[in-house]
């Protein structure tokens, strides 16, 4: 399986390593001695514990596996170059992944793929900044980080983009008033700013919203100020033509665990984010289960790229059976951003310098091609390009299941069921 994957970047990725390869080994000929191990750190920062654990899991496996597979394509080269996976969990606190990203770079680790959150990368964006550290988001996806030549780099499409696909779902459902409900940080805020800003013009209404905080938030007063916009809203538009939008991440039990109760936030239709897509929490829990099946509550997220197929899927299998979970296009991110960053150090010649290997980097993702399709970046260093998957909860006989119930095509426009 392994092989299989390796190859299918081999056809990207081959020139760029074997002339990084060339460089370090220099010129000589002859037999080659045997050669010297060179083991490079990459590490990962993911939430393994906390909040958003599920992804956090998955992209660990994803990560370690995209380990495997470089040394698998790179064994026996001449210069011992071997890549080791270095993960700490990060629990989706920022203070706490700034900690990690400290020790990781105590131990001389310059190469991070992650953390998981806007939060989390807003955070340790100075550190990584000052100290040389090329840091690699499979899931940021805030506005508000989107910064050309600075050291962050991002696997995903900002959150622009993730807006339009929420706002045409919202818009073709019927629905023409949205009262947003947002966590207080950097990428759920964001995504509540991208979408007032993206479903006006497609003639709908947005109101005020409610925002909560991230740590111990006071969701019997969340859902009473969301309770008296929706009546609002259904007062001017009808209960029919009104939604909620939600940008959160597992809290979504707790939130869920009060609006249950409320027979008109029962009524209405809700909407979420990649926050909640896939997430082991909440299917783990009856109530909130009934609730989001009750409400329809699809979550768009960075979807799998149908043209990579032959790539994901074999993954997506390794990742199963190491997680028992069903890894999104984010976790395969992890998986990509991995090769990328080889790709690029390698054809660095293993510098130090982190403006060269800032555009060798650049330069192996204008060439990869990987289990998310091309990883191409924009001139803030995120993703150029991304569809959306939208997964809902829906039941399969008699047990409660993530399903993908529809598509969104970026470069179409088209919203596909």
């Amino acid at each position: 399986m392994g092989l299989t994957l390796t190859n299918l970047w081999r056809g990207a990725g081959a020139v760029v390593l074997l002339a990084g390869m060339g460089a370090m080994m220099g010129s000589s000929v002859g037999p080659p001695s045997e050669p010297v191990q060179n083991e490079v750190p990459i590490g990962g920062l993911f939430s393994l514990t906390g909040n958003w654990s599920s992804l956090g899991r998955t992209s660990q496996a994803a990560m370690e596996i995209a380990v495997e597979d470089v040394n698998l394509y790179l064994e026996g080269n001449a210069a011992g170059v071997r890549f080791v996976a270095v993960v700490e969990d990060s629990r989706l606190e920022p203070e706490l992944a700034l900690e990690k990203l400290r020790a990781l770079e105590a131990r001389g680790v310059l190469l991070v793929i992650g953390p998981q959150s806007s939060a989390e990368v807003a955070h340790l964006k100075p550190f990584a900044d000052a100290n040389g550290i090329l840091l690699v988001s499979p899931s940021s996806t805030a506005g508000s980080l989107a910064i050309p030549g600075d050291n962050v780099f991002r696997f995903t499409p900002s959150d622009s983009l993730e807006a339009v696909a929420g706002s045409v779902m919202i818009w073709e459902d019927g629905i023409r008033a949205v009262v947003p409900v947002w966590r207080e940080d950097a990428g759920n805020a964001g995504l509540a700013a991208a979408l007032r800003a993206q479903f006006p013009a497609l003639g709908g209404t947005v109101l005020e919203g409610v925002g909560y905080g991230a740590d111990g938030p006071d969701f019997s007063g969340t859902v009473a100020a969301l309770r008296s916009q929706v009546d609002q809203a259904i007062a001017q538009h009808g209960a029919d033509r009104v939604g909620v939008y939600l940008a959160a991440f597992d809290e979504v039990v707790q939130l869920f665990g009060h609006a249950a109760a409320d027979s008109v936030l029962g009524s209405v239709r809700w909407y979420g984010s990649d926050g909640v897509a896939l997430s082991e929490a909440l299917i783990g829990d009856p109530q909130a289960v009934e609730f989001a099946i009750r409400t329809g509550y699809p979550n768009p997220i960075f979807g799998r790229d149908e043209g990579a197929r032959d790539i994901w899927e074999p993954l997506v299998e390794r990742i199963r059976a190491r997680t028992d979970l069903e890894p999104d296009a984010f976790a395969l991110a992890a998986y990509d951003a991995v090769w990328v960053v080889a790709r690029g150090y390698i054809a660095s010649g293993a510098t130090q310098d982190i403006q060269k290997l800032e555009r060798a980097f650049r330069t192996a993702a204008a060439s990869g091609y990987g289990a998310t399709g091309w990883t191409v970046l924009n001139e803030a260093g995120d993703r150029r390009y991304g569809d959306f998957d939208y997964w809902a909860i829906r039941m399969d006989a008699g047990v409660p299941r993530w399903t993908r119930v529809a598509r969104y095509e970026s470069r179409t426009g088209r919203l596909i069921r």
